[in-house]
């Protein structure tokens, strides 16, 4: 079978191609070798990974520190005072103020309707002195007259049960505390929360904190806006959950400014006597690793020493106090502290790799 012109040509540049691409392989294998060795050093020079009282350390000599850029800086001593991490939401109270309106209306009518059942009871009673006098008057308006007093009655006693209705379902739904500022016309506490001077607040407490609540000092803010902070009052166990945070739910008031219903916000509860010594570490010196916040802690002229970092209580200061694990004037590696990890990391997939 004869090959036609377009086949030869298809041929031919298919040929060509091959040889091109090969060419391109061969000729820039040289440069990718290099810049793969390239991409696995990092620090300059030869570091050493090892462990010092448990911690993992990295050994840099100080030509490779200032060739990587590596600085540190000197921790500044600070006071704090022990904290635990809590989270909470500014609650719609609609459906509150639906209950009170409703309720408020009940106890209102109920008293209307029992001021008329008084009315007709003194009614019949005035024609039942009547009737038994002498029969001055006709046994048929005496039963009329009973029959519209004990009317009277059903209807006040069924607006009664209503009312009481409501107010088992403000009290079920809110607590004792709050339903009481909602069950009272004249409440200052349910008027702050509906000019929204204040808001109500749920807080939900790890189970292992839940004798703190209204015990510990709570301050709150905006998730968004920590720096934000203001107290926070207890008012009563929650009777509501919160379905995406675990724990015991707490109702407390705070300062409405800036808040909306619904946002979420973060707060710290004061644990133990008092304030206590130690550092601040600065947010430029923690890396996140596993799950966990680190720094490392030059010893000597050399060695790096990971430690862990507590970050239960943020400082204004921009960083985290911690009572344990760091000194005062002790050098923090505030730039070059992740060149230090891959350091850790490449030591340790070498030796797995090995083994």
């Amino acid at each position: 079978m004869k090959l036609t012109r377009s086949s030869i040509v298809i041929a031919v540049m298919a040929g060509i191609i091959a040889v091109l691409a090969w060419a391109l392989v061969y000729y820039a294998r040289d440069e990718l070798e290099l810049q793969a060795e390239g991409m696995e050093e990092e620090i300059p020079t030869a570091s050493t990974v090892g462990t010092d009282g448990g911690y993992s350390t990295v050994t840099v000599s100080p030509e490779s520190q200032k060739a990587s850029g590596i600085e540190t800086a000197k921790l500044e001593a600070a006071r704090g005072q022990a904290t635990a991490k809590v989270y909470g939401t500014v609650v719609d109270l609609h459906s509150l103020f639906d209950l009170r309106g409703r309720y408020l209306a009940a106890v209102s009518e109920a008293r209307g309707l029992l001021a008329m059942a008084e009315n007709s009871r003194g009614e019949y009673e005035r024609v039942r002195r009547l009737y038994e006098d002498d029969r001055n008057i006709a046994e048929r308006t005496m039963l009329a007259a009973q029959a519209q007093w004990r009317s009277d009655e059903a209807r006040v006693l069924a607006m009664q049960q209503s009312a009481a209705s409501l107010r088992d379902a403000l009290r079920s739904g809110w607590g004792p505390v709050v339903s009481g500022w909602a069950a009272d016309p004249d409440s200052e506490s349910f008027e702050a929360l509906a000019d929204q001077r204040q808001v109500l607040v749920q807080v939900t407490f790890p189970f292992d904190l839940q004798a703190q609540a209204g015990r510990a000092p709570l301050s709150l803010a905006p998730v968004s806006a920590r720096g934000t902070q203001r107290p926070a009052r207890f008012v009563s166990a929650s009777p509501q959950t919160d379905a995406t945070l675990p724990g015991a739910t707490y109702f407390f008031v705070a300062s409405g400014q800036g808040l909306r219903a619904g946002m979420r916000l973060a707060g710290r509860i004061a644990l133990g006597d008092g304030a206590r010594e130690g550092v601040l570490v600065p947010e430029t010196a923690v890396l996140w690793h596993g799950g966990g916040a680190w720094a490392y802690v030059k010893d000597g002229t050399e060695t790096f020493v990971r430690r862990p970092v507590d970050t239960s209580q943020e400082l204004p200061g921009g960083g985290w106090f911690n009572a344990e694990g760091f000194e005062a004037g002790a050098e923090v590696v505030v730039r070059g502290a992740q060149l230090l990890l891959s350091e850790e990391l490449k030591f340790q997939i070498r030796n797995e790799n090995e083994d």
